[in-house]
């Protein structure tokens, strides 16, 4: 079954709509369009010289509020109804001249345009008093102006509050508060207050965004403000939206069922308060003897004739629609702490004494508090508890900060959370620091994490769960601000060696903001830590750049802090250095990219692991998989995938040294191990961990004092071998599972792919469907297993990254038609690439008679020199030799870099009598040579795959030799042609 079909469309990805919409469906209507109807003279007191819109858009700002509407002003009733009809408007301000005719205007208005919204702005009292109950009603709001333009902020905010409600509750339960005043001259003044404290609110919660989504988020999801003007009117509002009010304020005496009532607010806060006892209400009136009936209601008053009525107004709701800061009291009102956010709250619980916790729940504060700053599912959570449900006000206490932090911990699951040092946790999923780009990588990281939080992978799997490390990536704009500080930049012109680059950058500072940031992360980083590359270009669909700039693995175990953030902070530094490196370079001219283009960004995250015995760090397994399988043995097609797998760090596999290859289709299917033979020649010999068992001291550029290597009999003594090793009899000349038997021990994963521990093949089946459906491509997915330390425990699967990969781009079908075949110098039906490469005369190829792999280093020095020759000749060249091309074990193959094989445009990996090396498709250098359009033949005559003219190539006249490469020169250019749809590859005279 292809890795495709494993998932279903729309099922394990999601709702895409839902994933990239969700809160931005907030407030929907919205007054873009403003039009003004008002006196010339009118519009000049409230804006000089006719710039009403400049004011309005002015208190916008001083708001923060991310749009202001466009107002249009017209002078008369006739101009409006014309503009109207005419264009697209959402709000109409009819401001009152004593000698028009509002409500007729209202009337014609609404005739033509029913859903228009309508508000009256009268300049006096007076023009109130006297509008008749016909005009008001014509209007949907009356407002007096009493020289504050807040007023307008106003008017446009109540609009909008009406027209979005019913939406944004159904959508996600957005609160309300509701305003009972029949006096315009009060809620006139009243409005402007209210809306000013959301907005300063709003700004509050905003600062605690964990990105700029979450910002917005939190700008659309404030409070509501519903005005009603009569007891009918308000008691529908109550009923309809009971569940989502933070509170009411209310007047004494208006309107119930058609008649005056001096009595109807405190009627009215009677019947809520006996359907919610702790639900705030604030009674205002100009009568101080409704003080006591207000308070035996259970409300707090507000006295209309009070010269501090807007501060009173403001303080209420400070302290009871949970604004501001938590505020925790004794039950006497004697402040016990405060906290200004949910991470300040979960401290203050821990410390507030049992009678302030208990004074709190039993008034529902805290979820009130948590309405108010739009943390509306965990305020949903902890509403419904009562005191009662718990045995003492510890389990209470404890059930408050293990709900909160769990919802904190959730809430950043999918978002990329801008880092602040004040509220950093260390089990933050991603965390961003800087305001510029994430580079390649860590968009793959962040993707992967966005893509758990919308699906429970884990529970596909029994005994696994899946994860993403804890991630901290510094953003492309300090690696600018690094340059820029230490006058660097002029390294992106080239022309440096690597020990140029390396000293300036190591003796450069990291700009001071981020050198905080990381000592605050390294304060509760608890194990090694790893420093990785994450350029722009990295890990793109063309050109991946992979293993093209450096990674540190740090032990971070120094007893000294200040040495730890030393060598963190050195790692940061080498990373930047390798955006410069020669190796970096080189891959560059391959590209349509200049220096300039390329800007590095930084990974770093906590390593995926376990320590063992003698301070061995390190994962059970690590392995990369890819939905595509370059060269597929039967019974397996290529979109059957292909992994690969080792024991410990991942560097092993990335690296080139032995690993096993399988199909995750076909678990126990294993080629590499064919024969008891084959498991002698390619099972992993010796595996790589962090070593811990010294404080980690100085590294250089291309050095790691903290990893080493460590043989297999290391891992038995850590008890891991037996689930992941086999045991090779000597006397019975066969190969068994598990670790435990006398004899050969071998890295075979035997006990997961046969044995069932745990479904690693079942998993990265899912895992790649689900990429290949989130990407649209085929991916390439890096991944470590840690083992549980206590039995009964799932095994962790730790996600490391997740790329776009390059499968066989087939393009035109290519003819080998023509071709002598005494004319053939190599062939081979493993070949990667399609089309003819031309232009190359040139062949560098490794002597076999004189191969030994005692001498790998040296012939990779002898190649380096020849490749800068040919390249500042600007010839391009065939190189061929044995084993593994590029991989850091000298015993598997020539351990170049692409930066020594640089001109190179075809590539022929050959096996010898004595010397086979299973090819690694998974390995920094293999991705590169794919994605660079190289010609790469695998050639392995001992078992028919492929032969190569080594007769020919000895005859032909040496431009150039020594004790192991021979350089020749051909007259006219070979022949090279690769037909990507079958995987053959001839190369030809």
């Amino acid at each position: 079954m292809k890795l495709m079909e494993t998932v279903s469309s729309g099922r394990i990805v999601g709702d895409y709509d839902v994933q990239f919409g969700g809160f931005d469906k907030l407030m929907p209507h919205r007054v873009r369009e403003a039009l003004l109807v008002a006196a010339p003279y009118d519009s000049f007191l409230i804006a000089d010289d006719d710039q009403l819109t400049e004011l309005v858009f002015s208190e916008y700002l001083d708001l923060n509020l991310h749009y202001a509407p466009r107002v249009t002003r017209v002078s008369t009733p006739e101009e409006a109804l014309a503009k109207l009809d005419a264009g697209r408007f959402d709000l109409v301000i009819y401001m009152s001249n004593p000698g028009q005719e509002a409500g007729d205007f209202a009337r014609e208005a609404r005739r033509r345009h029913p859903d228009m919204p309508l508000a009256l702005l009268c300049f006096n009292a007076p023009d109130v008093l006297f509008l008749s109950d016909e005009d008001r009603r014509a209007f949907d709001h009356v407002f007096l102006w009493l020289g504050d333009a807040r007023i307008f902020m106003s008017i446009i905010k109540l609009v909008e509050d009406s027209l979005n409600i019913d939406h944004d509750i159904a959508l996600s339960n957005v609160q309300a508060v509701i305003l009972i005043e029949d006096s315009v001259r009060f809620y006139s003044s009243y409005l402007p207050i209210i809306y000013s404290e959301l907005m300063k609110q709003t700004q509050r919660v905003m600062a605690e965004g964990i990105n700029l989504s979450h910002k917005m988020l939190r700008m659309r999801a404030r409070p509501k403000i519903l005005l009603a003007t009569n007891f009918d009117d308000a008691w529908r509002l109550y009923q309809k939206y009971r569940g989502n009010l933070l509170g009411i304020i209310t007047d004494a005496q208006f309107s119930r069922g058609g008649r005056n009532d001096p009595q109807a607010g405190i009627e009215f806060c009677r019947r809520v308060k006996a359907e919610i006892p702790d639900m705030p209400i604030l009674v205002q009136s100009s009568d101080g003897r409704i003080s006591g009936e207000a308070g035996r209601a259970g409300a707090s008053f507000l006295d209309k004739n009070s010269p501090n009525i807007l501060k009173d107004l403001q303080s209420f709701m400070l302290t009871y629609f949970g604004f501001g800061d938590f505020v925790a009291r004794l039950a006497g009102g004697d402040e016990a702490g405060r906290a200004a956010d949910l991470h300040g709250l979960v401290r203050l619980l821990r410390t507030i004494p049992d009678e302030s916790v208990a004074f709190h729940a039993r008034s529902n504060h805290f979820s009130k508090w948590l309405m108010a700053r739009t943390e509306f599912e965990v305020a949903y959570h902890i509403r419904p508890r009562k005191m009662n449900d718990f045995g003492d006000i510890g389990s209470l206490r404890s059930y408050l900060i293990n709900t909160i932090h769990q919802f904190v911990r959730r809430r950043q699951l999918g978002t990329v959370v801008r880092f602040d040092e004040r509220i950093y946790e260390p089990d933050s999923p991603f965390v961003k620091l800087g305001g510029g780009a994430l580079g390649g990588k860590a968009r793959g990281l962040a993707f992967v994490n966005f893509l758990m939080s919308k699906s429970d992978f884990s529970r596909n799997f029994p005994g696994m769960v899946m994860t993403v490390p804890g991630t901290v990536a510094l953003a492309a704009d300090i690696f600018d601000a690094f340059l820029e500080n230490n006058g660097l930049r002029h390294f992106a012109g080239g022309g440096y060696s690597s020990e140029e680059i390396c000293s300036a950058f190591d003796n450069a500072r990291l700009p001071e903001h981020a050198e905080r940031a990381l000592a605050t992360m390294l304060e509760s980083a608890g194990g090694p830590v790893a420093v990785r590359s994450s350029s722009l270009l990295e890990d793109s669909r063309s050109q991946p750049f992979a293993g093209v700039y450096k990674t540190y693995m740090l032990a971070n175990n120094h007893p000294d802090p200040a040495a730890r953030l030393a060598q963190l902070c050195r790692a940061v530094k080498f990373v930047y250095a390798s955006t410069y490196s020669a190796e970096a370079q080189a891959y560059l001219r391959f590209t349509t990219h200049i220096p300039d283009e390329e800007k590095m960004a930084v990974i770093v995250q906590s390593v995926a692991g376990r320590r063992y015995r003698d301070g061995r760090f390190y994962p059970l397994i690590s392995g990369v998989a890819q939905s595509y399988n370059y060269y597929p043995v039967p019974p397996l097609k290529a979109e059957d995938g292909v992994a690969y797998l080792a024991l410990g760090l991942g560097k092993t596999i990335m690296d080139g040294y032995r690993s096993l290859c399988f199909s995750p289709s076909y678990p126990r299917n294993l080629h590499q191990f064919a024969t008891v033979k084959d498991f002698l020649a390619n099972s992993q010999r010796d595996f790589m961990a962090v070593d811990m068992s010294a404080p980690q001291g100085d590294f250089g550029y291309d050095s790691e004092a903290s990893v080493s290597l460590f043989g297999l009999d290391a891992a038995y003594e850590d008890g891991v071998l037996d689930k992941v090793g086999s045991t090779y009899s000597y006397e019975n000349d066969a190969v068994y599972s598990g670790a435990n038997r006398k004899g050969a021990r071998l890295v075979s994963f035997e006990p997961i792919l046969s044995g069932g521990l745990f479904p690693l093949a079942d998993a990265l089946k899912f895992l790649c469907g689900v990429a290949c459906e989130a990407l649209g491509s085929h991916a390439e997915i890096e991944f470590a297993v840690n083992e549980p330390e206590r039995p009964g425990e799932p095994f962790e699967f730790s996600i490391l990254q997740m790329r776009p990969m390059l499968a066989h781009q087939h393009g035109r079908k290519v003819s080998f038609d023509g071709i002598s075949p005494a004319k053939i110098i190599c062939q081979s039906p493993r070949a990667l690439g399609n089309g003819v490469i031309n232009g190359v005369a040139d062949i560098v190829y490794v002597k076999p008679e004189t191969f030994s792999t005692s001498e790998t280093p040296r012939i990779a020095a002898e190649i380096e020199r020849l490749n800068a020759v040919l390249r500042k000749a600007g010839r391009l060249y065939l190189i061929m030799g044995p084993g593994r091309w590029g991989s850091s074990d000298r015993y598997l193959g020539i351990p170049v870099k692409w930066s020594q094989i640089s001109a190179s445009r075809a590539i022929v990996e050959t096996a010898a009598e004595n010397f086979h090396a299973e090819p690694s498709y998974g390995t920094h250098f293999f991705h590169n040579v794919a994605s660079l359009g190289i010609g790469y033949f695998t050639v392995n005559p001992l078992k028919g795959e492929g032969t190569v003219n080594w007769d020919w190539l000895a005859r032909q006249p040496a431009l150039d030799e020594t004790a192991h490469i021979r350089h020749i020169r051909l007259d006219k250019p070979l022949d090279i042609r690769v037909d990507g749809s079958t995987g053959r590859g001839v190369i030809s005279l």
